[in-house]
């Protein structure tokens, strides 16, 4: 009886060729990372003397917010899948705030906090076109 080779076997098996130069960003990942890192001071910046910048707790919270959005960006130029299904799901809530904000009529003074609400949403968006959802399949696949 002769033994069949097996194509798995190390010294006989042969490798696929896989291709050596990283994946590039694709533009609108670029764009989704450059906005959402917009969106921090659009949000703090205006609230700087304000009543509630006198809140005692205004700058370390103000600190915690921009070292979640700092791990948020690093985590999507990661490709970490959670970090995009966590902005979507925020994005929700996002959404929802803004509605709400503009059925309530929306005053000259939260220019700012639409504009960022609606930058959230287009940051979304973006992370959902075809050329991100290769950037992030790239490193699942």
């Amino acid at each position: 009886m002769t033994e069949t080779p097996n194509p798995y076997d190390a010294p006989h098996a042969v490798l696929v060729e896989t291709e050596r130069t990283p994946m590039r960003m694709p533009p609108p990942m670029m764009a989704a990372l450059a906005i959402y890192l917009v969106i921090y001071p659009l949000e703090v910046v205006p609230l700087i003397g304000t009543p509630m910048s006198r809140f005692e707790l205004f700058v370390p919270s103000m600190a915690a917010m921009g070292v979640y959005t700092l791990v948020m960006t690093f985590a999507l130029w990661r490709r970490w899948q959670w970090a995009r299904l966590w902005l979507v799901l925020t994005t929700a809530v996002t959404a929802f705030f803004l509605i709400r904000m503009l059925w309530r009529g929306l005053s000259p003074e939260q220019w700012h906090a639409c504009l960022a609400a609606v930058l959230r949403i287009a940051v979304t968006v973006l992370l959902l076109l075809p050329a991100s959802r290769r950037w992030f399949a790239a490193k699942a696949g």
